[in-house]
């Protein structure tokens, strides 16, 4: 829970770095269970159901002023399995290179996610120091 002096793009950091830590945790699984037999893939989503509440957060006038800050403090990556999906013979659902893409893209976009919050943070030490 945040205080009324956390601006909503730092909560939405907040969020997005939990979401990335999260989506990591899991191909970090499927890399390691890639010889398992019966082994499920898991994924991570966060970014669409996001949206549709930002979405509805946004188009409700008669919301309170706090709707959308309460609506990004509330979203949460949500862990899935994908049954329909098999690479192999065993029924091992883990595609190594497919796995190993995601992880290079998710450590892209966790260096974005840094930058954007040392960017922030710089912002507010400016702000605090009066330059």
């Amino acid at each position: 829970m945040s205080d009324f002096l956390t601006p909503n793009s730092m909560i939405m950091l907040q969020q997005a770095m939990s979401f990335q830590w999260a989506k990591q945790r899991a191909i970090s699984d499927n890399i390691v269970n890639a010889e398992t037999p019966n082994y499920k893939v898991k994924y991570v989503t966060f970014e669409e159901a996001l949206r549709k509440n930002i979405q509805a957060a946004a188009q409700d006038r008669n919301a309170a002023p706090s709707a959308m800050r309460q609506t990004l403090e509330a979203a949460a990556p949500q862990v899935r399995v994908a049954s329909d999906e098999r690479a192999r013979m065993d029924e091992n659902g883990v595609n190594v290179a497919e796995q190993h893409i995601e992880l290079v893209r998710s450590a892209y976009q966790t260096q974005h996610l840094y930058r954007a919050f040392s960017s922030d943070m710089s912002r507010m030490l400016m702000a605090i120091r009066g330059q």
